[in-house]
C-alpha cells in the first residue's frame, strides 16, 4: 500500500501544471458531476463527489461550469491558486443530489432506482433517542415498531416488507462508507420472558448526521453485498463545510428538555378485590387474585370506607430528558473540520429507569495534495441503560400493576418480618420489584474510519477507506431471594439470582474502490466504478449466572450457591468485488449496471461464493420533448429495473452437527448431568445441511415528475421482490436418520408493492414559505412455501400461542384458539346460551398491515416556523395478551359490564336454529369464556397519530446584530399524541419484540410515552 502511495505521489508531480478548484453551491455544499468546460474547445472534466476538479487549459482561457439545476457559471482559468465557483439555483430546472451506495453522490434526476432522503435537520426536529423512530412517517416503503416505552427500548425498521423467514428483516447500515452493527442483543431468557434491550442503531447520535437515506430496492444495494439486500440505510455525518464563514470556526450550542407522560391503557375503578361479590381485605393479611369483589363506592371495613387506589397513575411517574449538544466546526481552501459533543438524560416513566448516551464526534478533512485527499472520522460512544424485566415475567412489576385491585394499597411494601407485602401469594409487590431487582447494560463502542483519496487524472479517482466498528457491551441483572418469577422452564426459585453477560464485538470493513468518470462530447457522460471490500467480523460472548443467593443485598457471583457459565466464539469474513456502471445520454437516458461477486464464509465451501447483479434503465421524457420550460409539467421519469440479489442470512457455524453439554436437567438415556460432577455431552438433535445463499429477486417500475414550475412533485414506484431458498430450520426428518429436524434451504416469500411519495409547495413568497409531503405504501406480503413436512415457522410468542410464518399466508400470522364456529362463521352456542371454547388451534389474525401513509407540513413566516409529521396505518393486528389475565382477574375496562344481560349472536349447538338464551357477563362469563380463547386478544392495530408538531421562532440577524450570537432558534414540540386507535392497550405500535421478527405480540410491555419538549439553539 505504502508503495503504491509513493508511486503515485511520484506520478502526481511529474504532471503538467492544471487549473484546480471547487463547484459549491451559494450554501457552500459540493455539487458532483457538475460539468467543466474550456470555451472554444472540446475538453471537458466532471466534478468530483466533493466538487473538486482539475482541468488542463491556460490561464486566462474561459472555463464554462454547467450542473443540472443551476445557471452556467463561466471563469478565467488561472494555475496560480485554486478557484471557487459558487453556482446559483435555476429555479426551472431543480436538482437535487442524493448519497447513493458506497456514499457516492449522484443527481437524483438521473437515478435508476427509488431514493429517499432525509435531512439530519429533521431528525434532530424529531427529538427521537432511537434516531431510527426518527423516520417514522417520513418514508414510503418503510415501516418503524417499538418494543417499548422504556428508556433505551429498541426499534425495528423493516423496508418494503420482509424477505427472510427467520433471519435478519431490517436493513443495512452504513455511516460514511462503514457498516455498521444495528442488532440487539436482547435477554438472555427470551424476550417473552425478560423483555429487550437498546438496538445498536440507538448510539448513533442525530446531531451528527447530515443527511439519512433511504435505499429501498435491490437495484440501489446490489452493489453493497448481501447484507444489503433488506435494503439499505446511508448516513451521511456532516463535514464542517457548511460553517457560515471560510477560515473562521464556528461554534453551535443545542439544549433541549421534555416531559414525558405514558399512554396508558384504561382499567375498571368500580369493583374491589374478591369473587363472587364478596370482598376479599388484601390490606389486612388476606390473599386474594381477582377483582370480583362489591362495588367501591358502598364498601366500608370496620365502618370506614376504603381508599380507591389507582395503581396505575401512582406507580408511573412523568419522564425526562435533557438533550445538549455543542460542536465546532469550519473549512478552508484545503480543509475542513468539525468536532461535537452530545449528551442525553433520559428518566423514564417507571422509577428506577433511565438511559443516558455520551457521544464524542471528530472529522477532518484535508488537501494533502491537489490530488490527494484524506479524510478521518472518530466516533465513541458510551451508553447506560438501567430498567426492569419486561413480558411475561411475575418479576415485571406491570404483572402487578395492572392487576392490582384498586382497593389495594401497595404501600408499605414489606411486611414487619421483611417478606413481601401482598395480595396475593403468587404476584410480586410492583414497589418491591422496584427495590431488590434490576438490569443494568452498559455499552462503550468507537467507530473509526479513514479514506484516502488519489486523483491522479481529473477523470479517475482511487480511493481506499478502511474502517471499524468495535464495542463492548455488559449487562447485569440482579433479583433477591424472595422474588416470585417465572421462565421459559416455569417458575424460577425465590432463592435470588444474579447474572453477567458480556459481549465484544469488531467488525473491520476495508474498501479500494477504482472510479472513472468521462465526458464524451456535450451528450454523452459514463462513470465506471469497480471495488473490492472484505468484512471481517469477531464476537466474543460469555455469560456467567449464580443461583441461590446468601449475603443480603450482595449481588455478586461470589455470592451464588450455584454458578453455571457459557462462552460463544464467533468469527465470520465476506470478501466481495464489485463493479457498476452509468451511461448518460443528454441528461435524459440513463443505463445502470451492477455485478458483485461475493464469498462468505457461513456457507458452505461449495456454495461460498455467488455472483449478482442488476440493470436498469431511466429515460428523462419531458428532456426529449423540450418540456423544461412547461408551466404545467417541468419534468418527467420512466425508469425500470431488474436486480438478483444473493444474501448469507444465517448464523456462523450452522453447517456443522455440533456436541452440547447436558447440563441443566437434560439427560442421556435417563442419566441427568452433571453426574457425580462429571459433564456429559449429546449430540444436535437437528441436522443442518449444506447451505447456499437465499436468493432475491426484484422488479421495479417507477414514475417521477415535477410539475407547476418546480413547485409539486410526485413518485410512484410498483415493485414485485421474490426471495427464494429462504432458509429454514426445524424441517421434520425420520428419526431412522439419527435426526428429528434439519436445517435446510426451502422456504419462499413475495412483496408486492406500491409506494407514492408526492410533495407541494402551496405558497411560496419572500416571507411565507409552506410545504407539505404526502407517502402512502401498500404490501401485500406472502408466504410461498416452506419445506416439505413443514406446516409452520413459530415468530414469537407461547407453545400454540404466538405468531407465525404459514404457508400461503401473509407474514406474521397470529396463531391461537377461538370459539367453535360453524361453515358459515356463526358462533355455535350450548343450550344454556354460552360459547363453546375450541381446542384446535389455527390463525386467528395477521400482524401485517394494509397500508401505511404518512404526512409532513412545514411552514415558514419570517422568523416563525410551524411543522408537523402525521402517521397512520390501517389494519395489521395486534395479539394483545394483557387481555388474557385482565379480563379474568376482572381489572380490564370491559368488566365494568358486568352484570349486564345479553343474547349472544349465533346457532344452538343441537338444533342450529339462531340462539335466544339470554346469559349474565359476569365473572364466570369471562372466566371460563371470555378470557379462556386468544382470539378476545387479538385487535385492530390501525392508528392515526400526530407524531410530531413544532412552533419555532428564529430571532434573525437583525435582534442579534448588536449580540454575541451570529444566530438563535426556540423551539417548542409534541410528539407522540396518538388521535385515534381501536387497540385497548397503550400503543399498537409497540411490540415485546422490537427489532426481532415478532410483530403484533404485545404482553406486559412498558407503555409508550407523549411528550413536550423545549429547545433552543444558538450559533456563536
Amino acid at each position: 500500500m505504502a508503495a503504491w502511495l509513493l508511486f503515485a505521489v511520484a506520478f502526481a508531480y511529474a504532471q503538467s501544471p492544471v487549473i484546480t478548484g471547487k463547484v459549491l453551491t451559494k450554501e457552500g455544499t459540493p455539487v458532483p458531476g457538475a460539468s467543466i468546460h474550456v470555451q472554444g474547445r472540446n475538453a471537458g472534466v466532471a466534478a468530483a463527489a466533493d466538487g473538486s476538479f482539475k482541468i488542463e487549459a491556460k490561464d486566462g482561457e474561459v472555463l464554462l461550469i454547467t450542473a443540472i439545476g443551476f445557471t452556467t457559471a463561466t471563469v478565467k482559468a488561472n494555475s496560480k491558486t485554486p478557484i471557487t465557483i459558487s453556482l446559483v439555483d435555476n429555479s426551472k430546472d431543480i436538482t437535487e443530489v442524493v448519497v447513493t451506495g458506497l456514499g457516492v453522490k449522484r443527481d437524483k434526476r438521473m437515478l435508476t432506482y427509488s431514493v429517499q432522503e432525509v435531512k439530519g435537520a429533521t431528525l434532530t426536529e424529531a427529538k427521537q433517542d432511537n434516531v431510527v423512530n426518527a423516520l417514522s412517517g417520513k418514508v414510503a416503503g418503510v415501516q418503524v415498531n417499538n418494543s417499548s416505552g422504556v428508556p433505551g427500548g429498541s426499534a425495528r425498521i423493516v423496508i418494503r416488507g420482509s424477505t427472510s423467514l427467520v433471519g435478519n428483516n431490517q436493513p443495512l447500515f452504513v455511516i460514511d462508507g462503514m457498516i455498521m452493527d444495528n442488532s440487539e442483543a436482547g435477554n438472555p431468557n427470551r424476550a417473552e420472558y425478560n423483555g429487550g434491550t437498546s438496538n445498536r442503531g440507538s448510539d448513533i447520535d442525530p446531531n451528527i448526521i447530515e443527511t439519512m437515506t433511504v435505499l429501498k430496492g435491490a437495484a440501489a444495494t446490489a452493489i453493497y453485498g448481501s447484507a444489503a439486500a433488506r435494503g439499505a440505510i446511508v448516513i451521511t455525518t456532516k463535514n464542517g463545510m457548511g460553517s457560515n464563514a471560510k477560515g473562521k470556526p464556528t461554534v453551535s450550542f443545542s439544549s433541549s428538555y421534555s416531559f414525558q407522560t405514558p399512554i396508558l391503557p384504561e382499567f375498571q375503578d368500580k369493583y374491589a378485590q374478591g369473587t363472587g361479590g364478596e370482598y376479599v381485605d388484601g390490606n389486612n393479611g388476606k390473599h386474594g387474585s381477582s377483582s370480583w369483589g362489591p362495588l367501591m363506592d358502598t364498601l366500608k371495613v370496620n365502618g370506614k370506607p376504603v381508599q380507591k387506589h389507582n395503581p396505575m397513575k401512582e406507580f408511573f411517574q412523568t419522564g425526562h430528558t435533557s438533550d445538549n449538544n455543542i460542536n465546532v466546526s469550519g473549512y478552508s481552501d484545503k480543509s475542513n473540520y468539525i468536532v461535537s459533543y452530545s449528551y442525553l438524560k433520559t428518566i423514564g416513566t417507571i422509577p428506577n429507569t433511565d438511559y443516558s448516551r455520551h457521544s464524542l464526534f471528530t472529522r477532518y478533512g484535508v488537501k494533502l495534495m491537489d490530488n490527494l485527499q484524506l479524510s478521518a472520522q472518530f466516533n465513541y460512544i458510551q451508553t447506560n441503560n438501567h430498567r426492569y424485566l419486561e413480558g411475561n415475567n411475575f418479576v415485571n412489576p406491570l404483572w402487578t400493576i395492572y392487576g392490582a385491585p384498586i382497593s389495594w394499597d401497595p404501600l408499605p411494601s414489606t411486611n414487619p418480618d421483611g417478606s413481601q407485602r401482598l395480595y396475593r401469594g403468587s404476584r410480586n409487590n410492583p414497589y418491591w420489584v422496584l427495590d431488590n431487582t434490576g438490569l443494568a447494560d452498559k455499552n462503550n463502542r468507537i467507530i473509526p474510519v479513514i479514506s484516502l483519496s488519489y486523483s491522479p487524472k481529473s477523470w479517475l479517482t482511487i480511493t481506499e477507506r478502511a474502517g471499524a466498528d468495535m464495542y463492548v457491551n455488559g449487562t447485569n441483572y440482579h433479583e433477591a431471594p424472595g422474588a416470585i418469577g417465572w421462565g421459559n422452564n416455569g417458575s424460577t426459585p425465590d432463592i435470588g439470582q444474579v447474572y453477567q453477560r458480556d459481549i465484544r464485538y469488531q467488525q473491520f470493513s476495508n474498501d479500494l474502490m477504482v472510479e472513472a468518470r468521462k465526458e464524451f462530447g456535450k451528450d454523452w457522460y459514463t462513470s465506471v466504478l469497480l471495488g473490492n471490500n472484505i468484512l471481517s467480523n469477531y464476537n466474543d460472548n460469555n455469560f456467567v449466572q449464580g443461583v441461590g443467593l446468601s449475603v443480603e443485598k450482595f449481588y455478586n457471583i461470589t455470592n451464588a450457591d450455584k454458578v453455571t457459565s457459557t462462552y460463544g466464539y464467533y468469527r465470520t469474513r465476506k470478501v466481495g468485488f464489485y463493479g457498476q456502471a452509468n451511461a448518460e445520454y443528454k441528461h435524459m437516458l440513463t443505463l445502470a449496471l451492477t455485478g458483485r461477486y461475493d464469498g462468505s464464509s457461513v456457507l458452505s465451501k461449495d456454495k461460498q461464493f455467488y455472483p449478482y447483479g442488476s440493470v436498469s434503465a431511466g429515460f428523462v421524457f419531458t428532456e426529449a420533448l423540450h418540456m423544461q420550460d412547461d408551466p404545467i409539467l417541468n419534468f418527467g421519469k420512466v425508469r425500470l429495473s431488474y436486480s438478483v440479489v444473493g444474501n448469507d442470512n444465517v448464523q456462523p457455524y450452522s453447517l456443522s452437527n455440533n456436541w452440547y453439554q447436558a447440563a441443566g436437567g437434560n439427560s442421556i438415556s435417563n442419566v441427568y448431568f452433571p453426574f457425580h460432577g462429571a459433564n456429559g455431552y449429546t449430540l444436535s438433535t437437528t441436522y443442518n445441511f449444506p447451505l447456499k445463499n437465499e436468493t432475491l429477486k426484484e422488479f421495479e417500475v417507477g414514475f417521477e415528475a415535477r410539475f407547476l414550475k418546480n413547485r409539486g412533485s410526485l413518485e410512484v414506484s410498483w415493485f414485485d421482490r421474490r426471495s427464494s431458498d429462504l432458509i429454514t430450520p426445524g424441517s421434520p426428518l425420520s428419526a431412522a436418520t439419527g435426526y428429528n429436524a434439519a436445517s435446510l434451504n426451502a422456504g419462499a416469500m413475495q412483496n408486492k408493492g406500491i409506494e407514492v411519495s408526492l410533495g407541494f409547495t402551496p405558497v411560496k413568497t419572500k416571507d411565507l414559505n409552506w410545504t407539505i409531503g404526502i407517502n402512502y405504501t401498500k404490501i401485500d406480503n406472502k408466504v410461498l412455501n416452506l419445506s416439505d413436512g413443514v406446516n409452520y415457522i413459530q415468530l414469537a410468542g407461547f407453545t400454540g400461542l404466538g405468531v407465525f410464518a404459514y404457508a400461503n399466508q401473509p407474514y406474521n400470522v397470529i396463531y391461537g384458539n377461538s370459539f367453535v364456529r360453524n361453515d358459515k362463521h356463526e358462533l355455535v352456542l350450548t343450550d344454556n346460551g354460552y360459547p363453546i371454547v375450541g381446542h384446535d388451534f389455527g390463525p386467528i389474525g395477521n400482524a401485517t398491515a394494509k397500508w401505511l401513509g404518512g404526512l409532513t407540513s412545514n411552514l415558514t413566516y419570517k422568523g416563525f416556523s410551524f411543522s408537523f409529521v402525521l402517521a397512520a396505518k390501517h389494519g395489521g393486528d395486534v395479539i394483545n395478551l394483557d387481555n388474557s389475565s385482565l379480563y379474568y382477574y376482572g381489572t380490564a375496562k370491559g368488566t365494568e359490564n358486568r352484570g349486564t344481560k345479553v343474547v349472544l349472536p349465533g346457532v344452538n349447538q343441537k338444533t342450529g336454529a339462531p340462539n335466544t338464551k339470554e346469559i349474565v357477563l359476569d365473572e364466570t362469563y369471562y372466566k371460563t369464556y371470555y378470557s379462556a380463547v386468544s382470539e378476545n386478544s387479538v385487535e385492530d392495530g390501525s392508528y392515526l397519530k400526530l407524531r410530531q408538531v413544532t412552533l419555532g421562532y428564529n430571532l434573525g440577524t437583525s435582534l442579534l446584530k448588536n449580540s454575541f450570537f451570529k444566530s438563535a432558534t426556540v423551539t417548542l414540540t409534541g410528539t407522540n399524541f396518538i388521535l385515534h386507535k381501536k387497540y385497548s392497550g397503550s400503543d399498537p405500535e409497540v411490540g415485546l419484540y422490537g427489532s426481532g421478527n415478532g410483530e403484533g405480540f404485545s404482553n406486559f410491555s412498558v407503555p409508550s410515552n407523549r411528550g413536550i419538549i423545549a429547545g433552543v439553539k444558538v450559533t456563536f
